[in-house]
C-alpha cells in the first residue's frame, strides 16, 4: 500500500490566489471556484458596468447593456435600492452550436443569462418621478432626491 504525503498548505495558494484574484477582476469576469465543482470549473456570472452619479436634486446611472431588449429590462425602486434586472440571450444559440448557422462554437466570451445590479442610493428619492431611456446599448436611469425641508424660523407673539 503507498502512502500519500499530506501537505496542509497545497490548497491554501490556491485558494488565496483565487480570492485575491476575485478581488481585482472586473465585473463580469469569469472566475474558477473550488467548492462544488470540478477544479477548475468556470462559473460565468455577468454583471453590468454601472455608473453612478449624484447631484443636489438627482441621482444619475448609466448601466452598460449592449445586445438587451429595452422590453427585457426592470428597474425598480424601493425605498432608496434600485434595482436593475433584465436577461441577455441569443436565441439561435446553444451550447456549442448554433443552429441557424451550422457553426460550432471554439471560444464563447459574451456571456447570456439574467443579471441582477441593486445600488444603494442613500437618500429618499422620488419614486413616481424616475425615468429610464436606452440608447446605443447605454441604459440611462434619472432618480430625482425628495427636496430636503429647511428649518424653518416661526416668530413667536408675546402677549403684554
Amino acid at each position: 500500500m503507498a502512502t500519500t504525503k499530506l501537505d496542509p498548505f497545497a490548497l491554501v495558494g490556491t485558494t488565496l490566489f483565487n480570492d485575491l484574484s476575485r478581488l481585482f477582476d472586473g465585473p463580469g469576469t469569469p472566475r474558477t471556484t473550488g467548492f462544488g465543482t470540478a477544479p477548475g470549473a468556470v462559473v460565468e456570472t455577468w454583471k453590468p458596468r454601472v455608473d453612478v452619479a449624484e447631484s443636489d436634486s438627482e441621482f444619475m446611472i448609466r448601466a452598460e447593456l449592449p445586445g438587451i431588449d429595452p422590453d427585457s429590462i426592470d428597474v425598480t425602486v424601493e425605498q432608496d435600492v434600485l434595482s436593475i434586472t433584465g436577461t441577455r440571450s441569443f436565441d439561435s444559440a446553444t451550447d456549442d452550436e448554433d443552429a441557424a448557422t451550422g457553426m460550432t462554437y471554439r471560444r464563447r466570451e459574451i456571456l447570456e443569462g439574467t443579471f441582477v445590479r441593486k445600488i444603494r442610493l442613500h437618500a429618499e428619492v422620488e419614486v413616481e418621478a424616475v425615468t429610464a431611456t436606452s440608447g446605443n446599448g447605454i441604459l440611462e436611469i434619472t432618480v430625482p432626491k425628495q427636496p430636503v425641508e429647511l428649518p424653518r424660523k416661526v416668530t413667536v407673539a408675546v402677549q403684554r
